[in-house]
């Protein structure tokens, strides 16, 4: 083989390149990433200078190699198939490209030698061209884990038709765009750009490399209309320099949790065994709270964790004595810590206490629109109930012959205060619960129905604990509010037709039977102006008080951390319901 029998996709990593590659430091990768191979090479080249036919200079290394490996539908077999693998590097002035098939993150080799590209520049490739974007895939920043994390939009040209509400909380991991003919997709977070065009020798190869490297450094950072409404990247050493702190921390844990529950891995703590399924539970239970940060302690609920958060320019890192001594064991790879999986991965995300500001996934990112949102954030307060008199959320136990809850709890509350105007009522707290309430006003010149969250706490409080059960708790069944009928009339066979547990409580009242509600839910559901609520009652917040510390944060000054992560969790809140098309209320106190 020769560098000219070459005939690849237009599909490369664009790198900084800080410093000139040396030729040991590319002999050594080359060697390293082919460790494993069978018999000689197809070809192995190091740092050969290069001129193309429209003599554009570059230097090229190259290394092509056959391996076996098991075929990846087949386990604990001595079954192989045979693989050819390849890595190309591209030096073009100060710019790395990097080409490969079956090799794994080579740009770990060159860590010293290279940068990333400016991640908005990046992003704004050809945006000064007027490109129709045809498809993006947006990672949230919301610190709830009840959101949709991640989500894929594709259109003809989502110009325009993206809401902007959605995208400047958003993160664009990889969109697709078309200028004339040619379609391009980039990935930011991995220096990617794939040109969709036949495949190229390696001469075209390199002046298309050249090409796509002098149009990144030529673009500039707001050319882009459609790219200015997602949240935009800024670097965790500014914001630091700058005097902000991280407040908080969310973990994603969820991919190793899916992966325990379907038997893909198992958890073992050092020395104790592996770990049972209550003990999975508390375990995936706890980090799914956010973590507060205080200076470079962590806290769960309060209280102190074994460990510490460090900070570098970019990176977060976080040690926890827990996470340390749990090790996961997954078929085909060696074991590993949930520590070291959550600093490899990065999967979580953190706020500051400039509520601009978050970091998701080694990045950090600043949703300016947020300050403006605070109008919108207080005028879904409502403080016109009056839950003066509340003392628990249900008032357990209940005596058997209670026909309502007790009148100091705030289900009844809720049920005196909001739902008595509307013609059904539905209590729907059980195990597989769509809302605490549920409410139907048929009767209305408009429709509608009202899916009601219930929490209640002894003294008012401001963290974000007690808020985040609720909000999880209402984002968790937001679709429900779409739900089929057939779904409604399932939970009416199975408990709505009964008492509330052991009580003389109907679970439904305004309705005689299924026939009652499902004419009452045609109502709502035939009338396309018909309105859809979810509604937060939290008589542990108040709402003047809150106006405070808000329009603090609105004027550019600071507050306290865990009003940061409320208003986190408030947004997000108000984002959702206003993508899912349904009103959001909270319920509070004066």
């Amino acid at each position: 083989m020769i560098i000219d029998d070459l005939s690849v996709s237009k599909n490369a990593q664009f790198y900084v390149l800080v410093k000139p590659l040396t030729i040991k430091v590319v002999d050594d990768t080359l060697k390293d990433v082919s460790k494993d191979k069978i018999g000689n090479y197809l070809l192995k080249e190091v740092r050969v200078n290069y001129s193309t036919n429209t003599n554009k200079q570059v230097t090229y290394s190259f290394v092509a190699y056959k391996v076996e490996v098991e075929p990846s539908f087949i386990e604990n077999s001595t079954i192989k198939e045979q693989k050819y693998a390849y890595l190309l590097l591209i030096e073009c002035g100060d710019t790395l490209a990097i080409l490969k098939k079956y090799v794994d993150s080579p740009e770990k080799y060159f860590e010293k030698f290279i940068n990333d590209f400016d991640y908005d520049k990046f992003c704004h490739f050809h945006g000064n061209k007027n490109p129709e974007y045809e498809r993006v895939t947006m990672k949230n920043m919301s610190i709830s884990n009840a959101v949709i994390r991640s989500r894929s939009l594709e259109a003809k040209s989502l110009n325009g038709i993206l809401s902007s509400n959605s995208s400047s909380r958003s993160i664009p991991s990889n969109f697709r765009l078309k200028i004339g003919q040619d379609v391009y997709t980039l990935t930011p977070n991995t220096s990617r750009v794939s040109h969709r065009d036949k495949k190229s020798g390696f001469d075209k190869l390199a002046d298309w490399i050249i090409e796509i490297k002098e149009e990144i450094k030529v673009t500039t950072n707001s050319s882009s209309e459609f790219l200015n409404n997602f949240a935009s990247p800024i670097c965790l050493e500014d914001i630091i320099k700058a005097g902000n702190k991280v407040v908080a921390i969310l973990f994603d844990l969820s991919e190793i949790e899916e992966m325990v529950s379907k038997g893909h891995a198992t958890l073992e703590r050092s020395g104790g065994g592996q770990l049972n399924k209550v003990k999975l539970d508390r375990l995936f239970n706890q980090f799914k709270m956010p973590i507060e940060v205080d200076g470079n302690i962590i806290k769960l609920r309060g209280v102190p964790l074994a460990g510490k958060i460090t900070f570098t320019k970019t990176l977060i890192t976080v040690s926890n004595k827990i996470l340390n001594s749990i090790t996961v064991k997954e078929n085909g790879i060696s074991p590993y810590t949930l520590g070291s999986y959550l600093n490899k991965n990065k999967p979580f995300s953190a706020v500051f206490d400039c509520p601009n500001y978050s970091y998701y996934s080694r990045s950090c990112f600043e949703d300016k629109g947020l300050l403006n949102n605070i109008p919108s954030i207080l005028n879904i307060f409502d403080d016109t109930y009056n839950f003066d008199q509340v003392i628990s959320e249900k008032e357990k136990p209940h005596t058997p012959n209670i026909t309502r809850f007790p009148s100091t709890s705030l289900f009844r509350a809720v049920e005196d205060l909001y739902c008595q105007p509307h013609d059904i009522v539905i209590c729907d707290d059980m195990n597989d619960e769509w809302a605490d309430h549920i409410a139907i006003d048929h009767s209305s010149n408009l429709p509608s129905i009202s899916f009601i969250h219930s929490k209640f706490a002894k003294k008012d409080t401001y963290g974000a604990s007690a808020f985040h059960d609720v909000v999880a708790q209402a984002l968790k069944n937001i679709g429900r509010t779409q739900a089929d009928k057939s779904l409604f009339k399932k939970k009416y066979d199975s408990e709505w037709h009964k008492n509330y547990e052991s009580t003389n409580i109907a679970r439904v009242t305004g309705a005689q039977s299924w026939n009652d509600i499902e004419q009452s839910l045609d109502i709502v559901f035939q009338n396309p102006n018909s309105i859809k609520k979810i509604i937060l009652a939290t008589p542990f917040l108040k709402k003047s008080k809150l106006a405070i510390e808000l329009n603090k944060v609105a004027n550019g000054q600071k507050c306290k951390p865990h009003y940061v992560q409320l208003i986190w969790l408030i947004n997000t809140f108000i984002s959702s319901c206003k993508e899912f098309g349904v009103q959001a209320h909270i319920l509070c106190k004066p």
